[in-house]
C-alpha cells in the first residue's frame, strides 16, 4: 500500500482511556514515517491550540481541530473557519428547548460554559479544553465559535440527533462522538473536508491516505481516503464503513496497524 498520510482521531482511537499513549513507541514510529515522507495527522474534536501542545515535541506535525474547523501546524499556523454570529445565535435558540443538554461554545483559544451548568459537565469540559471560562449567559459570548460541544442522556442521543438534524438543517450538523455526547458543527465542515484541504496543500491524494477513527464524526474521513481502519472499540456502524479493523484504543490499535501494514508493507 503507498501512504503518504495517516490521520488519527485522538479520544478512544489514538489515546488510551486516561488520555495517554505509549510515547516511547510512538516517537520510534514517527521517526520512521518521516524518514519515509509520511505525514502523521491528528484529526479531532479537541482544539488545534491544545493539540499542538500536547504534540510539542513534534513540530512539524499538522493538527486538525475542532473537528474539521481547524488547521494548525506550529511552523506554519494556524487557520479557522467559525460560526456566524446570527448562526450562533440561531443554534442556542434551537436548543433553547432541551433543558436537558449541558452545552460548551468552543471558540479557537477559550471554550465557555454556562455558571449554572452542572459541576460535573464543567469539570469535564476542564479536563478535556486548554482553556475555559464560565459566562452568566452564553448569548453574550462574541468569539467566533468553531463548534459546540454537546453532553446528554446517553439513551436520547440517537433521537437527539435525529430532532436536531432537521431542526437545525443549513446551520449546524449534530455529530454524535458516542452515547451521551454530541458535537454541532458546522455544515460541510468535517474532518474528511479538512483532509481535502491539507491534502491539496501538501500535494497528497486521497489513494495517498490512511485514517483511523472510532466514532460517527470519523466517517467522512472514512469516506475520503482510500483505506478507513476502525477501532476494536467502535460501534457497528463504524466497522461497517471502514476497510479493516485493528485494535482496540488499550493495546495501541492504531500503532500495531502502522507498523504491520506500513512500515513493514
Amino acid at each position: 500500500m503507498t501512504v503518504k498520510l495517516i490521520a488519527t482521531d485522538m479520544d478512544g482511537t489514538f489515546l488510551d482511556n486516561h488520555g495517554e499513549y505509549d510515547r516511547p513507541r510512538f516517537t520510534k514510529i514517527y521517526r520512521a514515517l518521516q524518514q519515509r515522507g509520511i505525514q502523521f495527522v491528528i484529526a479531532s474534536g479537541h482544539q488545534a491550540v491544545e493539540l499542538a501542545d500536547y504534540f510539542a515535541d513534534y513540530p512539524d506535525m499538522w493538527l486538525i481541530g475542532g473537528n474539521g474547523a481547524e488547521l494548525l501546524n506550529a511552523r506554519v499556523g494556524l487557520s479557522a473557519e467559525t460560526f456566524t454570529p446570527s448562526a450562533t445565535a440561531q443554534v442556542l435558540a434551537g436548543l433553547a428547548p432541551y433543558p436537558e443538554l449541558q452545552l460548551a461554545l468552543c471558540g479557537t483559544r477559550t471554550v465557555y460554559v454556562a455558571q449554572n451548568a452542572n459541576p460535573s459537565f464543567v469539570a469535564q469540559m476542564r479536563d478535556y479544553y486548554y482553556q475555559l471560562e464560565t459566562v452568566a449567559d452564553l448569548t453574550t459570548v462574541t468569539e467566533p465559535v468553531v463548534k459546540f460541544d454537546v453532553i446528554c442522556p446517553p439513551e436520547k442521543t440517537d433521537q437527539l440527533v435525529y430532532e436536531l438534524t432537521p431542526k437545525l438543517a443549513g446551520i449546524a450538523v449534530p455529530v454524535s462522538g458516542g452515547q451521551g455526547s454530541m458535537d454541532l458543527i458546522q455544515p460541510g465542515m468535517h474532518k474528511g473536508r479538512a483532509l481535502k484541504r491539507l491534502g491539496q496543500r501538501l500535494g497528497i491524494a486521497p489513494t495517498e491516505m490512511l485514517a483511523f477513527g472510532d466514532g460517527t464524526n470519523d466517517l467522512e474521513m472514512f469516506h475520503y481516503v482510500k483505506t478507513g481502519v476502525a477501532m476494536q472499540n467502535a460501534p457497528a456502524n463504524v466497522k461497517a464503513n471502514a476497510a479493516a479493523v485493528t485494535g482496540t484504543n488499550l493495546d495501541g490499535g492504531v500503532l500495531s496497524y502502522i507498523e504491520q501494514h506500513v512500515l513493514e508493507a
